[in-house]
């Protein structure tokens, strides 16, 4: 298996909490397809619960050590334990993940869409929910759970490349439907219908295929993945009303009004709850 150097590594430790973090690009051949790995651990003594905010993109983490529980943004709670793995459909509202002990995982990040492919399910089906990777893909995914709880931390993302290469050669992406969210992500000046007519699909089949792709319409879609943007811009003193004209929203009032949708909370209680590194402290 291949030794890989991480393309960064980060720790912290105040004393109360402490964390590693460790990032892997994914093989050439995954390109466009999966994002990175990051293998992390933590202890955390200050907290136990995170609030995870909605995101655009894929979520597909495997648990590798004391167990994990997380409640997706319908409320319903799945428990994983060291080998076990979870993903996220499309969320517009926040998810939660519950620390029992200490933690460490190794997170997949990838398009919503390849996560689709990879787990066979229209996203339609599991917008806001959380969902075992052994419900979806039986013992293949608690096998490769276990390799990964047994192999060092440098031959991981091999392992996975390896794996996520062959299960999305069992499947093939439609180019017009790949297009059609290639605009939405790319093209904000282009209106819904326009995106269809260049495709050649009605406004109805453009939302059923983008609905199948990533969980939830195109509107909707471009809405989530503006929130994303923003989260992503935010510093430790951000100028609101620059973000909100950055970003692509009207005005500053309005980025409140939809960060309070899909977060939950205000853009300064986010700033209130956010730790170093990264995240939310939930309550």
């Amino acid at each position: 298996m291949e030794d890989r150097r991480p393309r960064f590594e980060l720790e912290h430790d105040d004393g109360l909490n402490a964390w590693s973090v460790a990032e892997y690009a994914a093989g050439p051949a995954l390109k466009g397809l999966v994002h990175h790995y990051t293998d992390y651990w933590e202890r955390t003594g200050g907290f136990s619960t995170r609030r995870e905010l909605p995101i655009a993109d894929g979520v597909m983490i495997f648990n590798l050590a004391d167990p994990l529980e997380i409640v997706g943004g319908d409320g319903r709670t799945i428990r994983l334990g060291a080998g076990e793995a979870f993903v996220a459909g499309t969320h517009l509202r926040p998810a939660l993940s519950r620390s029992t002990g200490e933690q460490a995982g190794i997170h997949i990040f990838l398009p919503i869409e390849s996560v689709r492919r990879l787990i066979g399910v229209p996203l339609g089906q599991m917008t806001d929910q959380v969902v075992a990777l052994d419900d979806l893909l039986g013992p293949r995914a608690r096998r490769l759970g276990e390799r990964l709880v047994q192999a060092p931390r440098a031959h991981r993302a091999a392992l996975l490349d390896s794996v996520l290469q062959r299960r999305l050669a069992e499947t093939e992406a439609c180019a017009a439907q790949a297009h059609a969210l290639r605009l939405l992500r790319t093209r904000p000046d282009l209106d819904i219908m326009g995106i269809a007519r260049d495709i050649g699909w009605s406004r109805k089949h453009l939302a059923d295929r983008v609905r199948d792709a990533v969980g939830i319409g195109p509107r909707s879609f471009r809405r989530l993945l503006r929130f994303h943007r923003l989260t992503k811009a935010i510093g430790d003193t951000p100028d609101w009303a620059g973000l909100a004209a950055e970003t692509g929203y009207y005005d500053q009032s309005h980025l409140i009004r939809e960060f309070r949708e899909f977060a939950g909370m205000t853009p300064s209680d986010y700033l209130a709850r956010s730790m170093p590194g990264g995240g939310l402290i939930e309550g």
